[in-house]
């Protein structure tokens, strides 16, 4: 068989194995992996790797390390913890990167690259294949925040989250005696004081991510712990931390007077 033939029946097969029909297989991205292994060679291999397993040229100097695709596996997601992405927040992920890592924005990809890219990378795990991707999570309507809601959520803050987070710079005692993710690599509780996370940028993201916790990492799921009312304390504590979008003057002053956490070393 030609190496032209074997190409054109590698793309049909992965094709086939995202199309709802005769398999019965979930739905996935609508894009050509065979054109999106085109863009992975050209965009992502130097961090990714030529097998997609995480270990490119530059991994060795990347912390955290890329992620290794061929396992399914993707921190970010607005599904519940253990579940898939769906194709538009890996989009969001391409389009914007992931702040304070190598992880850079691809916003200049054009839609059908972003697709197609999507597609080929869902074609590395078989995962994609039996599961598909999870049903988001719901995100109640966001009360406005208030003195009371921001303090209010220090507290919830300090109970279930400064173990890790400590003052909210990542200096809780758990971090300080070392976490791992899934991955086997050391991971520090992000620093909410810098106006953003990794994949969080608004108020409804630090919902998200509270809500369904980082998948692979210690950072857990609160759904069923927590109602959303006190979720959204809690994001707007953080939010009022630092520089987050949405945040005011006002409500870091407040934040900034309040008591330390507890679960702070010092």
């Amino acid at each position: 068989m030609s190496a032209l033939c074997r190409t054109a029946l590698v793309a049909a097969l992965a094709v086939g194995a995202f199309t709802v029909g005769a398999t019965g297989m979930p739905a996935q991205s609508a894009g050509n992996p065979a054109r999106g292994r085109q863009v992975y060679e050209r965009y992502c291999i130097q961090c990714h790797g030529a097998r997609a397993d995480g270990a490119g040229e530059v991994a060795r100097w990347s912390q955290p390390k890329p992620r290794d695709f061929r396992q399914g596996g993707f921190k970010f997601s607005p599904t519940p913890y253990g579940f898939l992405p769906t194709t538009a927040d890996l989009e969001r992920v391409i389009q914007n990167g992931l702040y304070g890592t190598r992880m850079p924005p691809f916003a200049a990809l054009s839609t059908r690259e972003r697709r197609d890219v999507i597609a080929y990378l869902q074609s590395l795990s078989e995962r994609w294949r039996t599961e598909g991707p999870g049903t988001p999570i719901a995100v109640t309507e966001e009360p406005a925040p208030t003195r009371e809601s921001v303090t209010q959520g220090r507290e919830l803050f300090e109970a279930n989250c400064a173990k890790c987070h400590g003052d909210g710079t990542g200096n809780g005692p758990s971090a300080v005696k070392g976490l791992v993710d899934d991955w086997g690599s050391p991971i520090t509780p992000a620093n909410l004081m810098l106006g953003r996370g990794k994949w969080a940028h608004t108020a409804r993201d630090i919902y998200i991510r509270a809500m369904g916790g980082i998948n692979g990492t210690p950072m857990p799921e609160s759904t069923g712990s927590l109602t959303p009312e006190q979720v959204w304390q809690i994001a707007h504590y953080v939010q009022a931390l630092g520089a987050w979008s949405g945040s005011t003057r006002e409500l870091r002053q407040l934040a900034a007077g309040l008591p330390r956490p507890s679960a702070v070393l010092p």
